[in-house]
């Protein structure tokens, strides 16, 4: 049994320790340098603190260390932080946006007097039984008001964008976190550090194998600086309504320069809505179009063959068809259309 808490105490360190990193990455980086991403390093570093905190006290019945006997006061910047990241990338110009600073140091004035007026080592009861309840219910409710401005700022996309997806993922990851935290006992405070290892894991991996959509989520210009997303939205829209309604992808020969120009858009600028809005190629996301116009033919009109639901798709050649259906349904044509 010594030996599963080892590693279980090992897993736990090895992910808050790694988050450190990269808390610190963010914080110093050049390459991602920008005023959300400098939240966001702050955020994780505070989050990792509080995670940290409660891997120590899964496995010590004393506190002997000052960073235990702290108490949970500073746990009160982890959801203000979270809320200053997120309200800084999907509506960066609204006054709490710009005043994020003030809004943090207001609560940091509020740990300092709690960690004063009721030191840890002298109010144990008070702390765990009224103030740590008390955090909680403040961490939630700033996790709630996130929430409300993603799904605001979700809602006015024809597509998700990949920014966009990493708000919501991220926000559910919160969510579940903070569930750990709040439902555990004290013998199984571990399994916040175990569940804080995994999301940190799962993140880091992806971004890790797919370095371009680390560079859509964390660039320079996530926070709106150089993208108006009332823009983007009627962009989006009006792209949305020419697939629609005149079918451009049904030429097998369509190049983006077309697309952009019936858009009355530059080349440069109809290739950042698709990289960086709705985090497509431009092969990807005129061949989801054809695929869905071929599942039409194919359940609609049994009378033509395959290939020919193809070219009339837009597809210029058979396997290029079968390649792009096979991506997007799974299944190749003639499966589907059994």
């Amino acid at each position: 049994m010594e030996f599963v808490s080892k590693i279980l105490f090992f897993f736990g360190a090895i992910g808050v320790f790694n988050s450190f990193l990269v808390s610190a990455y963010f914080l110093i980086s050049y390459s991602y340098n920008s005023k959300a991403n400098r939240i966001f390093g702050l955020f994780l570093l505070v989050l990792s603190l509080r995670v940290l905190k409660s891997l120590f006290y899964s496995f010590s019945t004393e506190e002997p260390i000052f960073f235990l006997q702290s108490g949970p006061s500073f746990f009160l910047l982890i959801g203000p932080l979270f809320f200053s990241y997120i309200i800084n990338v999907v509506k960066p110009k609204i006054g709490i946006a710009k005043y994020w600073k003030l809004h943090v140091i207001i609560w940091l004035l509020i740990v300092v007097v709690l960690i004063l007026v009721f030191p840890f080592s002298s109010n144990l009861v008070w702390n765990k039984t009224t103030l740590l309840p008390l955090v909680n219910l403040q961490w939630i409710s700033y996790i709630l008001l996130s929430t409300y401005f993603l799904k605001t700022s979700k809602s006015n996309y024809h597509n998700m964008s990949l920014l966009i997806k990493w708000l919501v993922l991220i926000t559910l990851s919160m969510l579940i976190l903070w569930s750990v935290l709040f439902f555990a006992s004290f013998d199984f405070f571990i399994s916040g550090s175990i569940v804080f290892s995994i999301l940190f894991y799962c993140f880091f991996l992806y971004f890790i194998f797919n370095k371009k959509s680390a560079f859509q989520v964390f660039k320079k210009s996530n926070q709106g600086t150089s993208i108006d997303i009332n823009k983007n939205n009627e962009l989006v829209a009006s792209l949305s309504s020419l697939m629609k309604d005149e079918k451009p992808y049904k030429d097998s020969s369509l190049k983006s320069i077309e697309v952009a120009s019936d858009l009355d858009i530059s080349l440069h600028e109809f290739s950042r809505l698709l990289n960086e809005v709705i985090g497509k190629s431009f092969s990807d996301f005129i061949n989801e179009y054809r695929v869905e116009e071929a599942k039409h033919l194919i359940t609609s009109n049994s009378k033509y063959t395959l290939e020919a639901i193809g070219n009339m798709s837009g597809f210029n050649s058979k396997s290029a068809f079968y390649k792009a259906f096979k991506k997007f349904t799974g299944v190749t044509p003639a499966k589907y259309k059994v």
